[in-house]
């Protein structure tokens, strides 16, 4: 224990001198904790590195799992299931039969296979977090098609950590990891929930609960000898958000993933070495196929789904890293002896330069795909745009233009409908584009931000454009086009909805900030007017069914309840 406290105490202080230089900076930190890495490198042991190594994965691949609500992308499950297995079995193939090209026997190249086609979580959810949480389409797609590859990742291992390469030893290894990925779900549906009731409201308790679970798990991986990532994420898996008394745990969990991502990215530069000739030439292969191969076959097979190019397109760009599954597999390869230092190099070193240019081609990602765009690759955008979307034969003039139909967007075409306005709803969600498509006669499939969806809109001849996203990026993307038309926009602050309304906007619909005015009202109403308790309950039931019943929407709770509720 006590020769890791040198390493340890090297990383966090010059990763916190160097973060504490780059907070003036919009620099993400990924690329910063590799760098430093690599320039503490010489004064970390290797074999010390390797261990720090796999002991961050293993706490990161549970803050992941921990993360991961499949009711999310529920929606998009599906679709994610088959991206993936494309993704994996196309660029996987390829890696393949590239990798015996340069030389690698067949074990070697499942591994160099593996590198190429599984993507980063960890870095993705890193990069996507602003999507995730607004809930946006390529948000939610992203993290579903991590999900669905970690679950491969999972198998891959087992297998690979299998004592015999026999039916019976991988058999008995995939049988153990479906045991703790069983665990995990009885778990969390049926005794987190009691054990969370136990606890009571202590934050302590809470805590410890998830931590005691991980540990737990991570033993039971030890004992059955499977690999003690596969007993992180089962862990993760266990846990759900979902309770009342969640916030210690999850501040818990931030300080958790924030140790243990310095402690992976410091150590995965660590690792890197000079490249040898060998070595480069198979990590320049791995990142050609990662930066550029596997951005494309995500493209193609997320268009084939059904989705528009510029939704493909920036899902794409969260997933064009290497996972940090194929690194605890390329660590447990040459700990065993199955593949050369040669070609964990090359992993690690493709490794570390795909998470940084992950981390450019995200930044840069609206830049991309109108390069993308101008080179054809996508064919006829405006053709396919226009083939799946319901337009008039006259041109639309003094409409309303709504972009997203969700909760609210629907909310704002009920009203322009008892108004008698003409609206056009713009959704480059295929569920919600087909549920508005059922009850509006005019919608445009697509990005908003996508020119070609944007222009079929006619936002020149509008009379008022409404964007229902409190995406800053779609706002400012409104407020550049030319048009005489009255903007209404969404921000999730108040600093920000400033900023939109000198730059043009008619008015910023803060959330948080109108609930709470409509909430202080409310009991300005109950406690100073005297206003009777029954009277404003029917009040709220009243204007809550209205509401629902007039947006047309059939929810799964019956028919007055909208079923898409983001």
């Amino acid at each position: 224990m006590s020769e890791l406290i040198e390493p340890l105490a090297i990383i966090f202080i010059t990763a916190a001198v160097v973060l504490l230089l780059a907070t003036r900076y919009p620099i993400p930190s990924v690329p910063l904790y590799i760098l430093v890495g690599i320039g503490v490198s010489p004064l970390i042991g290797r074999g010390i590195t390797l261990e720090l190594a796999q002991l961050g994965i293993a706490f990161l691949v549970f803050v992941f799992g921990v993360h991961a609500e499949p009711r999310r992308f529920l929606s998009v499950a599906r679709d994610s299931e088959h991206v993936a297995a494309i993704q994996i079995l196309v660029v996987g193939a390829t890696g393949f039969g590239i990798a015996l090209l340069l030389g690698l026997d067949q074990l070697s190249a499942a591994y160099f296979a593996t590198a190429a086609a599984l993507s980063s979580s960890l870095v993705g959810r890193e990069l996507a977090q602003g999507e995730i949480r607004l809930d946006l389409i390529h948000g939610r797609l992203t993290e579903s098609i991590h999900f669905v590859q970690d679950l491969f990742a999972v198998g891959i291992i087992l297998i690979f950590g299998a004592a015999t390469f026999s039916v019976d030893g991988i058999a008995l290894q995939l049988g153990y990891g479906v045991l703790l990925l069983a665990a995990a779900v009885v778990i969390r549906i049926y005794l987190f929930g009691m054990l969370v009731t136990l606890s009571g409201d202590s934050d302590e308790l809470i805590m410890l609960t998830g931590i005691g679970l991980l540990i737990g798990f991570l033993a039971l991986a030890e004992i059955l000898e499977v690999s003690i990532v596969v007993g992180a994420f089962a862990a993760g898996l266990s846990i759900t958000q979902d309770f009342e008394y969640n916030l210690a745990l999850l501040s818990a969990l931030e300080s958790i993933e924030d140790f243990f991502t310095a402690i992976f990215f410091v150590t995965l530069g660590s690792l890197v070495v000079r490249p040898s000739a060998d070595v480069f030439v198979m990590a320049g292969v791995l990142i050609v196929g990662i930066v550029l191969v596997k951005p494309v076959v995500t493209i193609w097979g997320l268009v084939y789904q059904g989705y528009d190019t510029r939704t493909a397109a920036l899902t794409s760009f969260s997933l064009d890293q290497i996972s940090e599954f194929s690194l605890i597999l390329a660590i447990s390869g040459l700990l065993a002896g199955q593949i050369t230092q040669s070609l964990f190099d090359a992993i690690l070193l493709a490794a570390a330069a795909t998470m940084v240019t992950s981390t450019l081609t995200y930044t840069y990602e609206d830049e991309l795909y109108r390069l993308l765009e101008r080179t054809g690759i996508f064919g006829a955008t405006e053709d396919t745009i226009r083939s799946r979307s319901a337009l008039p034969d006259e041109p639309l003039s003094d409409h309303v233009v709504v972009i997203g139909y969700g909760k609210l967007g629907s909310s704002v075409v009920t009203v322009c409908r008892e108004l008698d306005k003409p609206v056009v709803v713009i959704e480059n969600d295929p569920d919600r584009f087909e549920l508005a498509r059922e009850y509006h006669e005019v919608c445009v499939f697509g990005d908003a931000m996508s020119d070609v969806a944007w222009d079929l809109c006619n936002p020149a001849e509008a009379e008022l454009i409404v964007s229902t996203p409190p995406q800053q990026s779609l706002s400012e993307y409104v407020l550049s086009t030319e048009t005489d038309a009255d903007v209404l926009l969404r921000a999730d602050d108040t600093a920000a909805a400033v900023e939109l309304i000198d730059a043009g906007a008619t008015y910023v619909n803060v959330t948080d900030f109108l609930a709470s005015e409509q909430f202080g009202e409310t009991l300005s109403r109950l406690l100073i007017d005297d206003a009777a308790p029954e009277q404003l309950r029917q009040e709220n039931r009243r204007l809550l069914r209205d509401r629902v019943s007039d947006s047309g929407i059939v929810g799964k709770f019956g028919p007055n309840v909208p079923e898409l509720e983001r």
